[in-house]
């Protein structure tokens, strides 16, 4: 009898052992914040040397406090609604607004970790209009808001005196020029010059985050512009611009407040304060860092002052939200064979159909799929001969199995397959430098065949309960099931629903939804930037497990203009893995929120289960 088969027979729900609830939960809302020098292992050990004194570090510590009252913020919000609306406008400019653009002026860069929802698409269309001398702005943004922000224009044009437009129908003369252009145009082979050929002279990035990885080839492009034309002013604003490192916008911070960067320039600088800051297991000791810290205070919390009171840093520590959030957890009756497979991939490490997982993350990505009711196998749509299947599955099995055994005691750039790969290949081509070099037993063997077959993937169905589940809660409440995975997204299509996947039809058609209806999104095609705010109900059937992403999720209707007074968001949390998820992105918000300033939702929400029940 086949896997699937054995499976199959066995399909039969039995409920999972209830979870412990406290009593503060049974008795109401539990409000439950993660103190913001938690570390993840309760292990006291500390890991690597104490961070020394360096010339960053001496640089940072010369550097201006800025202080700014609530009072000084409505002035500045005030002040720069004067001078850029429009005779016959009516919209006035938040107070953290004012800030920005006052800072902008000042400085002629921003590094700003702004929240979600306040305001930063109009900061977009201003920005270039308080920089002194700019003639032409780009401004990048992620391809799936062009439609949003062509809308948004239209608005703000009645209202605000904005830049020119590039190719738009009309031109003010002695006004700058604004080009907007996609992300995802920068990481086009056709566009390798496209900023070239533009020559801004302030460059801003809403959504910043999207050139945080700076091997990336749309980040390389752009810090090679800015290596070109260093005199080029740089605006950053994301509620997310980190989620687990230092380094995710350490590169961002130089660029946009060169000297005036309250975090190092210098990358091993970067790579030593990381080590103390970053959420691992065992961080360094802060050492030299203690010069950031008032008396009692952590690491964090004195980087992350000496960050929010820089120049050129506006960072809302606040929630300007007047809707509070509520989460919930869901966790429905697990069938016997979905159960029986997943314990087999945690024990065997296969995927059911027999793929070798190589690290932690395949193996919890495959759980958390079969926690939905799926698993992936491979097919074979070009007709590969039978003996070339067998040989490239288990060349590929010999492969995966080494790599997962190597990874456990990898060392510095052997700690991922892919650098376990080029390690090999270093080895078998005689490479004589620096890099390390690995003889590996079936790297060879595994080459031989590689392009010898080209599989793809299709789920196969163990059993649609959780599909039925938040159909099921679709009909009973009106709002927004969120998906990850294309295979759960049609299968909830299939259930009647209005479904939102990819494609400029679905980005534009999502935000003309008037809240009446409950429909299916795909969190990574709307999970970002939308105005979403008719619903106030979220069903997160696969939550993802960084803080950053839950932070753009949760804002799509936990924002401005929100008008219910509560908005609810329901995570799936019914097997370990999935429970694990929510824990991972917890602890990722508090990161963000204890070095950034700015408040997480994951953090302040209030909470309708107990955050420490057994899974």
């Amino acid at each position: 009898m086949s896997l699937l088969a054995k499976i199959r027979s066995l399909s039969q729900a039995v409920p999972e052992a209830k979870p412990k609830v406290s009593l503060s939960a049974r008795m109401g809302r539990t409000s439950v914040a993660i103190p913001e020098d938690q570390v993840i292992s309760s292990s006291p050990r500390w890991g690597g040397k104490p961070v020394g004194m360096s010339t960053d570090l001496e640089r940072i510590l010369a550097l201006a406090r800025r202080t700014i009252t609530p009072a000084d913020a409505e002035a500045l919000a005030e002040k720069w609604t004067l001078k850029l609306r429009r005779p016959g406008g009516k919209q006035r400019l938040f107070p953290i607004q004012g800030v920005a653009l006052e800072e902008l002026s000042i400085v002629g860069g921003a590094l700003n970790p702004i929240g979600v929802g306040h305001g930063k698409t109009l900061l977009d269309c201003l920005a270039a209009m308080v920089v002194p001398g700019c003639r032409y702005a780009v401004l990048l943004i992620p391809p799936s808001l062009r439609s949003t922000f062509a809308r948004e224009w239209a608005k703000y044009a009645d209202h605000w005196q904005l830049p020119n437009l590039a190719d738009g129908r009309y031109f003010i003369t002695g006004r700058p020029s604004l080009h907007v252009v996609a992300y995802s145009e920068l990481s086009s082979a056709k566009s390798t010059d496209l900023l070239e050929r533009i020559r801004p002279d302030l460059i801003i990035a809403d959504e910043a985050h999207s050139v945080k990885r700076r091997t990336a080839a749309r980040t390389k492009r752009f810090l090679r512009y800015f290596e070109s034309h260093p005199e080029t002013r740089f605006a950053a604003w994301s509620g997310t611009l980190t989620s687990k490192s230092l380094r995710d916008y350490a590169h961002l911070s130089k660029l946009a407040l060169r000297e005036g960067s309250p975090v190092p320039n210098h990358w091993p600088t970067v790579e030593e304060w990381a080590s103390a800051l970053d959420p691992v297991p065992f961080p360094a000791p802060m050492g030299q860092l203690r010069r950031l810290c008032e008396v009692g205070e952590t690491v964090r919390s004195g980087f992350r002052r000496r960050l929010v009171s820089s120049p050129g840093v506006v960072a809302t520590e606040e929630g300007a939200i007047e809707a509070s959030l509520l989460i919930h957890e869901r966790r429905p009756a697990v069938p016997l064979a979905v159960q029986q497979a997943l314990e087999d991939v945690r024990s065997t490490w296969q995927r059911p159909d027999g793929e070798e997982l190589v690290d932690g993350l395949a193996l919890s990505r495959c759980a958390r799929e079969l926690a939905c009711g799926f698993f992936l196998r491979w097919k074979w749509p070009r007709g590969e001969p039978e003996d070339v299947i067998d040989l490239w599955l288990l060349r590929r099995k010999e492969w995966h199995k080494e790599l997962r055994g190597k990874l456990k005691f990898a060392g510095e750039f052997l700690d991922s397959p892919m650098l376990l790969g080029l390690a090999a290949k270093r080895y078998y081509d005689g490479y004589k430098g620096d890099m390390p070099v690995w003889k590996s037993e079936t790297w060879r063997g595994w080459r031989e065949v590689e392009d010898t077959a080209q599989p793809e993937t299709e789920a196969v169905w163990i059993d649609d309960f959780l599909i039925k589940d938040a159909a099921e809660w679709a009909r009973t409440h009106t709002g927004i099931v969120w998906y990850d995975s294309d295979e759960v997204g049609r299968k909830l299509a299939a259930e009647g629903l209005k479904h939102f996947g990819p494609g400029k039809e679905a980005s534009e058609m999502i935000e003309r939804e008037d809240g009446k209806r409950s429909i299916v999104a795909s969190i990574r095609s709307h999970g970002t930037g939308k105005n979403l705010q008719p619903f106030a109900h979220n069903l997160i059937v696969q939550l993802p497990s960084d803080g950053a992403a839950c932070e753009q999720l949760l804002g799509r209707t936990h924002r401005k203009g929100q008008i219910a007074d509560e908005v609810e968001a329901t995570v799936y949390r019914h097997t370990r893995e999935m429970a694990a998820s929510f824990d991972a992105a917890r602890r990722s918000a508090d990161y963000i929120q204890s070095t950034m300033g700015t408040q997480q939702k994951l953090i302040y929400a209030s909470f309708t289960f107990d955050l420490q029940s057994d899974n």
